[in-house]
């Protein structure tokens, strides 16, 4: 396979691994599982975030205004809030990402994977996003 296939299929399945992760995270805190478990599997997911950044967070080009159908007048944030900047899907996982971290502890072993697992989703979210390309019209 190519990289590339490789990535679009990571792009694919981030959502699942970020769901997958979270509940990872809050049975290895539950369960008092082993540090080095935790913190493997908070390596292998904040790579993977790092991975789907790098390749397509930074170098995807955003569309223009006519590609879209941007209105004129509207702001970052009503386009955000439309549905139509982030994926479905990205501010969910968000909130759970923050919701684990607080039950498993801001700064235990056990909300490693969980901190990972919301750099994933915040990866996913930047790789998948969709904004206009003309500076007064975004912001």
């Amino acid at each position: 396979m190519q990289l590339s296939s490789l990535i679009d299929l990571l792009s694919k399945r981030a959502p699942s691994i970020v769901v997958f992760t979270l509940c990872a995270a809050l049975l290895n805190t539950f369960l008092d599982a082993p540090v080095w478990l935790s913190s493997t599997l908070a390596v292998v997911v904040a790579s993977l975030a790092f991975l789907l950044f790098a390749a397509r967070g930074v170098h995807r080009g955003v569309d223009g205004t006519e590609q879209l159908g941007f209105a004129h007048n509207r702001s970052w944030l009503s386009w955000e809030l439309a549905g139509k900047g982030t994926p479905p899907g990205s501010y969910v996982l968000a909130f759970f990402g923050f919701l684990t971290i607080a039950l498993t502890g801001f700064d235990s072993p056990g909300a490693r994977p969980a901190w990972a697992a919301l750099a994933l989703g915040v990866a996913w979210g930047i790789a998948n996003r969709h904004y206009p390309a003309d500076e007064d019209d975004a912001l």
